[in-house]
């Protein structure tokens, strides 16, 4: 019934838009069956969001409860790093313990292969900067035929990106769109808002309407109307413009019928109004770049804008000062760097009052993450109803090292020089339905680590494309439904 009852939707809002445009009755007809013919399910999206130096395990892995992986808790464990996806998307989460990153990859500079899986020379070196490679998000996209929006919070230094942030490539270093004002632009131009006074614009209305057809499926369309040279004409404009949108990544049917309205984003506009670039790569302005990047992410991923958005914060080694969340001090050497500390003998157990700043700092980027864009993403989705935009997409969010003092890039067990230790596991969170091809709401454990790559193979076969990774072994079963 669901399905029934968007369908009708779809073929109602395509008719009355040509009417509106004043395309005869006939045409608005053929214009509606060719949209309804023409429909696919709704896509699947992919977010990735990366969390920068790692994060104190003792603050950071879920708490189960018992022998059953299902049963845990993500904000027991210290602050909780986790803890601002435990009310809401619990059931959508897996926590995968136990990945490793390529030999070689032994501090912050594993964000160069991190999610790649390219080793260097003999497999024990990282490879030089030179050599090519295609990360998780651009392989993914590559496979969904898309283009991917990669977005940044001040992820270079002011001069422009080195080594410090190459996170993502596709062939070569990929530089993060630094305004989220120009994002947000790029990918929801040519979608207005309704006008107050005069209703809904019906050039825009059937402009968006007929996105979800191909190049193919265009022509089709122009077949449909040979022989009507007063409305050919009348949709020429339309078609042209969904001929560029569809050069510019959208991949796919915008489903939203109107640009969204983003506090965030206002925010940062009001902020940066006559500013010069400068002002997108300033310490002191990036939580609020932050912020907006996530919003415009968020609704990209929920109107199916863009099928595959990544959003880096920060770059490694990076000294904000992180005094705006009373947790003062340089993020890089200060806070990450904070060291373990054992309570006094006998006992000899973890102090997690220890490293607590360090661990509010990294819930401040879950918190920041769920609310600017996965919040959203538990409403219904616009081109799927019956279910949650959560349910057909997949956020990734991952570091580049696992524990921030001991920069470990695959497990290891930080003994505190008496009975108990705790395991420092390189941070990587599932979250989402994927469409039904995950198996969510457990913690995914491996007592001898596996290679990041088999993770991502399975990510990739969840998004319905395949990829490549040198690290792998094979798709790491344990989380696909």
């Amino acid at each position: 019934m669901g399905k029934s009852n968007a369908a009708f939707r779809v073929r109602r809002r395509v008719f009355l838009s040509a009417v509106g445009l004043g395309l005869s009755a006939a045409v608005a007809s053929r214009l509606s069956n060719v949209a309804l013919a023409q429909a696919t399910p709704a896509s699947k999206r992919f977010l990735l969001f990366y969390m920068p130096h790692g994060a104190p395990p003792e603050h950071f892995s879920p708490q189960v409860m018992g022998s059953d992986p299902t049963q845990f808790s993500l904000s027991a464990p210290g602050v909780g790093v986790l803890g601002p996806f435990e009310e809401q998307l619990k059931a959508y989460t897996t926590v995968v313990q136990g990945i490793r990153y390529p030999k070689g990859a032994s501090t912050h500079e594993a964000l160069k292969v991190a999610l790649s899986g390219l080793n260097g020379a003999g497999g024990t070196s990282l490879p030089d900067d030179s050599v090519a490679r295609v990360t998780l998000e651009h392989q993914i996209a590559a496979g969904l035929n898309v283009r991917p929006l990669i977005l940044g919070a001040c992820a270079h230094r002011p001069f422009g990106l080195d080594h410090d942030g190459m996170l993502m490539w596709d062939g070569t270093p990929v530089v993060p769109e630094k305004s989220p004002l120009a994002a947000y632009d790029a990918v929801f131009s040519g979608i207005s808002a309704p006008k107050p006074d005069t209703g809904p614009d019906p050039d825009v209305e059937l402009t968006n309407s007929l996105r979800s057809l191909t190049e193919g499926e265009l022509q089709t369309l122009s077949q449909e109307l040979s022989g009507l040279t007063e409305e050919q004409t009348k949709l020429k404009k339309h078609l042209d413009a969904i001929a560029s949108l569809k050069a510019g990544g959208g991949g796919g049917a915008i489903s939203c019928d109107s640009a969204p309205a983003l506090p965030a984003l206002e925010a940062l506009r009001t902020a940066a109004a006559g500013q010069s670039e400068e002002f997108f790569l300033k310490e002191e302005n990036f939580p609020m770049l932050l912020a907006a990047q996530l919003a415009v992410a968020g609704a990209a991923i929920k109107c199916n804008a863009r099928q595959v958005v990544a959003v880096q914060p920060m770059y490694t080694n990076c000294e904000f000062d992180f005094k705006f969340m009373q947790s003062s001090g340089p993020h890089h050497s200060l806070l990450s760097h904070t060291s373990p500390q054992a309570d006094a003998y006998p006992a000899k157990t973890l102090q997690v009052t220890a490293r607590q700043a360090f661990g509010k700092c990294q819930r401040w980027f879950m918190e920041q993450l769920y609310t600017h864009a996965l919040a959203g993403l538990l409403e219904p989705d616009p081109a799927d109803p019956s279910k949650k935009v959560i349910d057909n997409t997949i956020v990734y969010v991952m570091s580049e090292i696992g524990d921030g003092a001991w920069h470990t890039t695959e497990t290891r067990l930080i003994n505190t020089q008496g009975p108990d230790g705790v395991n420092a596991y390189i941070p990587s969170v599932i979250i989402g339905g994927g469409g039904g091809a995950l198996k969510p709401g457990r913690v995914v454990t491996f007592p001898q680590d596996r290679p990041a790559g088999d993770l991502y193979l399975a990510l990739c076969q969840a998004m319905g494309t395949t990829g490549t990774f040198p690290d792998s072994t094979g798709p790491m079963a344990e989380v696909l439904a």
